[in-house]
C-alpha cells in the first residue's frame, strides 16, 4: 500500500518546483501559447540550407555582456508659480538642496548638469456673458511654469538608491532614464571580432579533417555589429488570476480590479549566438552583439577523364636489333 501512495506524493512535491522555476512571466507566455498555438513565443531551431556553384556559406554570431563602468541618471524637476520670479526662485530653492545632498553623497560637480527645459507661462480661461449675448471665453495669465532636468553620472550602481532619497526630500520624483556607457566599447567589438575569426579556423580545420579544403576557395565576408542597452530590454507583464464566470449566471455590472503591471529586465537571449564573453550577468548589463557571414566558392570538380594504355614489348636481339614483339 505505502508503494501506490509514494508516486503521488512526489509529483505533488516537484510540481511547484517547476512553478517557480518558470516565473510568473514564464507562466503567463505559456498561457498565450495555450491560447493561440500557432503564435511563435519560443525559439524553432533554424534549418540548414544549401547555397549554389560550389558555395559554403558559415556565419558566426558573437555576443560580450559587459558591465558599465558608468551610469546617468536623468531626474526631471518641474515647478510652477504665479510670476516669473516666483516660479525661478521656487525652484532653485529645491535644486539647491538637491544638489547639496549630492555633493554629501561625494559627486562631484563636474558630474552634475543641469538641463534648462523650458519656461512657458500657462493661460486660463475667464467666462464673461453681457446681455443679449453668449458666454465668451478669454485666456488670460495663470502663472509659469519652469522645467528643468538634472543629469547626474556615478559609478557604483548602489549609489542610485541613495540619490533618489535625496530627490525625493526636494520633492523631485521623475527619474526619466538611467543610461549606461561602457570605457571602450572599440575593445569590446576587436575582441569579439578576433574571437569570431578563431572560432572560423576550427570551423575551417573541422573541415579539412572531413575532407574539404576551404582554404582553396575563393572567400568574402560580412560583418555587422550592434549594441543593446538596458533601457530597452525592460518589458512589462501582469501576473494574476481571475475567477472564471459560469455561463449560466446572469451578471448585469462586472467590475474588474487594476491589476498591477510589473517589470523586468530581459536580457536578450545566448540563443542564437555562437561565441558568448561574459555568459553569466547578474545586473543589467550592456550586450555587445557581433555578426561574420563567410561565403566560400569552391573550385569546380573536373570530370576525370580515362586514359587508355597500349602496352608494348619491345626485345633487343644480341646483335643490338629492336623489334617489337606482339603480346595478345
Amino acid at each position: 500500500m505505502k508503494k501506490y501512495l509514494l508516486l503521488p506524493l512526489l509529483l505533488a512535491l516537484f510540481n511547484p518546483v517547476f512553478a517557480q522555476v518558470m516565473g510568473n512571466y514564464g507562466a503567463q507566455q505559456q498561457t498565450y501559447q495555450n491560447i493561440m498555438p500557432n503564435a511563435q513565443f519560443r525559439a524553432i531551431p533554424k534549418s540548414a540550407t544549401f547555397l549554389e556553384n560550389n558555395q559554403l556559406e558559415i556565419s558566426i554570431n558573437a555576443l560580450s555582456n559587459q558591465k558599465a563602468g558608468s551610469y546617468t541618471a536623468i531626474f526631471s524637476m518641474l515647478q510652477v508659480g504665479k510670476t516669473a520670479d516666483e516660479t525661478n526662485t521656487l525652484l532653485n530653492v529645491r535644486l539647491d538642496g538637491f544638489l547639496a545632498d549630492l555633493k554629501n553623497l561625494g559627486i562631484p560637480a563636474e558630474d552634475i548638469y543641469v538641463d534648462m527645459v523650458n519656461f512657458l507661462p500657462k493661460y486660463e480661461y475667464d467666462v464673461s456673458k453681457k446681455l443679449f449675448s453668449k458666454k465668451t471665453y478669454t485666456e488670460i495669465p495663470k502663472g509659469f511654469e519652469l522645467q528643468k532636468n538634472i543629469h547626474i553620472r556615478y559609478t557604483t550602481p548602489a549609489l542610485l538608491d541613495r540619490i533618489v532619497t535625496a530627490a525625493a526630500r526636494q520633492e523631485i520624483y521623475d527619474i526619466v532614464k538611467v543610461d549606461y556607457f561602457v570605457n571602450d566599447p572599440q575593445k569590446v567589438y576587436t575582441q569579439l571580432r578576433d574571437a569570431s575569426f578563431q572560432y572560423l579556423t576550427q570551423i575551417k580545420t573541422q573541415y579539412r579533417t572531413a575532407g574539404i579544403k576551404l582554404d582553396s576557395a575563393y572567400v568574402i565576408t560580412a560583418e555587422n555589429a550592434w549594441v543593446a542597452y538596458p533601457i530597452n530590454r525592460y518589458e512589462t507583464y501582469q501576473a494574476f488570476s481571475t475567477q472564471r464566470l459560469d455561463n449560466d449566471e446572469k451578471y448585469d455590472v462586472v467590475k474588474t480590479a487594476d491589476k498591477p503591471v510589473s517589470r523586468f529586465y530581459n536580457a536578450v537571449p545566448a540563443n542564437d549566438y555562437d561565441i558568448v564573453i561574459n555568459s553569466e550577468i547578474l545586473e543589467p548589463a550592456v550586450q555587445f552583439s557581433f555578426n561574420l557571414i563567410v561565403r566560400f566558392t569552391l573550385p569546380e570538380r573536373k570530370p576525370l577523364v580515362r586514359t587508355d594504355v597500349k602496352k608494348e614489348f619491345l626485345w633487343i636481339t644480341p646483335a643490338g636489333e629492336v623489334k617489337t614483339l606482339k603480346v595478345e
